[in-house]
């Protein structure tokens, strides 16, 4: 039996794959804001959007589950924003859940041998992080600091090559969610974005099949990014591994 912990369980592709190890017989830890209603799941509530709770959950975790096998990074607020969210501690929300509790938790969390990291962003994409508006404060908008944050997890995966953790950086592109639905408040927006999602997008069991799959077939101790089923190509500018060195030492 393994153990699996899950950040952002309790809806979408987080919940899916929760399901996907309990079927399979092995412990599964959530973390999220709620407490979700999956039997036999083990919930611990957290806001992640808050540095010092991502060390408070690492080390009730370290101390009460011990070595991890798989650590599930899915917590994530779509909502778009015209003006940034500040959290308690100063960091802009999106900034907060979408790079910050995923760098914190994939450093803190204690892992087994041939354990795997499985970060859900969106590798592949074109783009450079911009470290002088590393929250995108100036001239915000949700959406650039959602871009800025996923490029900043494209260096946070590669700081994780030649290490012994095997690190997932997986995008699964349009999926069918309630999260994905809701990310407009407008109600054009809505509609065209349900239709959007209607054409383009994937049910949540295509991409939990899609992700399991990558996960038997990637070699251990390995990083590797895709793109639904396809690798990304690591050479691409937002890997680069001595720029992903450096931020990785400037977060310590």
């Amino acid at each position: 039996m393994k153990t699996i912990l899950i950040t952002g369980g309790t809806r979408g592709i987080g919940e899916g794959l929760a399901k996907h190890y309990l079927a399979n017989g092995d412990k599964v830890v959530i973390i999220s804001r709620s407490k979700g209603t999956l039997p036999h799941a083990i919930y611990l509530q957290a806001d992640l959007s808050l540095a010092s709770e991502n060390y408070r959950v690492a080390e009730i975790i370290n101390t009460k589950h011990g070595k991890i096998d798989g650590l599930i990074l899915c917590s994530v607020d779509q909502a778009y924003r015209k003006n940034p969210l500040m959290t308690k501690e100063g960091f802009e929300v999106t900034f907060a859940l979408q790079y910050l509790s995923r760098y914190i938790l994939s450093h803190q969390i204690t892992l087994n041998n041939n354990a795997f990291i499985l970060n859900i962003a969106t590798p592949g994409m074109n783009g450079t992080v911009n470290f002088k508006n590393l929250q995108c404060l100036k001239k915000f908008s949700s959406l650039k600091a959602n871009v800025n944050g996923n490029r900043l997890n494209d260096l946070l995966g590669a700081s994780f090559t030649d290490s012994d953790i095997t690190y997932v950086l997986y995008n699964p592109m349009s999926v069918r969610t309630a999260g994905a639905r809701s990310v407009f408040s407008n109600p054009f927006m809505k509609i065209v974005l349900k239709l959007w999602h209607l054409v383009n997008g994937k049910d949540v069991d295509t991409v939990v099949n899609n992700i399991i799959r990558i996960l038997k077939e990637t070699p251990t101790n390995q990083f590797t990014a895709y793109k639904t089923l396809n690798k990304v190509n690591l050479a691409m500018s937002t890997f680069n591994l001595t720029q992903a060195k450096k931020t990785s030492a400037r977060n310590k």
